[in-house]
């Protein structure tokens, strides 16, 4: 598809704000959860647990989707709708919980869908888009904090917020495309679990360095503060690295882009641990950043295009991002957060290992 029929698409632009409504919703969170500690008289540490009912939400709907059948991106949104009106009500912490439970799997639902149609619909640039609209969805990552405080720092307000922009969006999103992709052999597809492996790898190395980077930078000998401000160099780095894929996506083989992210954050990250940590912990950010979307190209060419295979596609995914962050404590735990990016760049490097060794056929 040429690039003047894909700016005309509505595709393109709805599935662009909905990016950036769903890089809001996952960044909601974090800053949110003082407040919801607040409100529901809770600690911080049971605050938290909202985050792991989003993602365990997220995951419950990706599996059903995958088993039972593909849903839209307006059904998908609906339950986004449905989860922050829940949150926005503030009748309980069990409400807010089911809440969170309801959108997160609207939330990755929406992901699903439009990752997939992005890569399927938009032609032979479908690689170079999927980067693309990624890469959107860190300027709604961006914009959470803000919007928060424009509301004066209160949860309700800002998720009622995102229940509108879900409202608003469900009307606008465009149906399948007229010839759709053969739905996937689940049973076949477990046959392949090295596919699904990689995702696990790519997003769970992805959210770990996020999640516990500034913790391996202090334990390198930075000061809270310096560790703390150079995450925002390393997201400027990540954004980079996604906005690439719009030009390197349609260039390079997809088992190469994906085991050539592995390999550079793997390489990064050991060079991090073993010389001055501030530029090279950034400078890992890009390709942190084309870990997903390449890893998305990778297993829809190998798994199938269809909207039951993007769920399984996904699940993956979210395996990865629960379980690498709790053994990345584990870690920490047993050997010190001197040991966090050596741990990393072992499982960076066995994504290399493992996306080089895919069949040339295939990917």
């Amino acid at each position: 598809m040429p690039i003047a029929a894909i700016l005309r698409s509505t595709l393109f632009w709805s599935g662009s704000v909905t990016f950036v409504l769903l890089g809001l919703i996952g960044a909601l969170y974090g800053p949110a959860l003082p407040a919801l500690a607040r409100t529901h008289a809770l600690g911080t540490a049971e605050a938290g647990l909202i985050v792991a009912v989003h993602n365990g939400g997220g995951l419950l709907g990706l599996v059903l989707s995958a088993a039972f059948g593909a849903v839209s991106a307006r059904q998908a949104m609906a339950l986004a709708l449905v989860g922050a009106g829940l949150i926005a009500t503030g009748l309980g912490w069990p409400i807010t919980l089911l809440g969170a439970l309801v959108l997160g799997s609207g939330y990755a639902l929406a992901a699903a869908v439009l990752n997939r149609r992005f890569l399927t619909e938009m032609g032979p640039r479908g690689p170079a888009m999927l980067g693309f609209v990624n890469a959107v969805f860190a300027i709604g990552a961006m914009g959470a904090p803000v919007l928060l405080a424009a509301l004066g720092g209160v949860p309700a307000l800002a998720f009622a917020a995102v229940a509108v922009a879900a409202l608003l969006l469900i009307p606008v999103l465009v149906g399948e495309a007229a010839q759709a992709a053969a739905p996937i052999d689940l049973r076949a597809a477990l046959k392949r679990p090295g596919v699904m492996a990689l995702g696990a790898l790519g997003v769970g190395v992805e959210t770990s360095v996020v999640g516990f980077g500034p913790v391996g930078l202090i334990a390198r000998g930075m000061a809270e503060a310096d560790a703390a401000a150079l995450i925002s160099g390393f997201f400027a780095c990540f954004l980079v690295g996604r906005l690439s894929l719009v030009w390197i996506a349609v260039r390079v083989a997809p088992r190469y882009l994906l085991g050539g992210a592995f390999g550079l954050t793997g390489a990064l990250l050991i060079a991090a641990q073993m010389g001055p940590p501030q530029i090279v912990f950034a400078l890992a950010g890009a390709p942190v950043g084309i870990l997903f979307p390449a890893y998305f190209y990778v297993a829809s060419r190998r798994l199938g295009e269809g909207g039951r295979a993007a769920a399984l596609i996904m699940a993956a995914v979210y395996v990865g991002a629960i379980l690498t962050p709790v053994a990345m404590s584990l870690v920490i735990a047993e050997l010190g957060a001197g040991a966090l990016f050596p741990a990393l760049a072992v499982l960076a490097l066995a994504g290399a290992v493992g996306s080089l060794s895919l069949r040339r056929a295939a990917v």
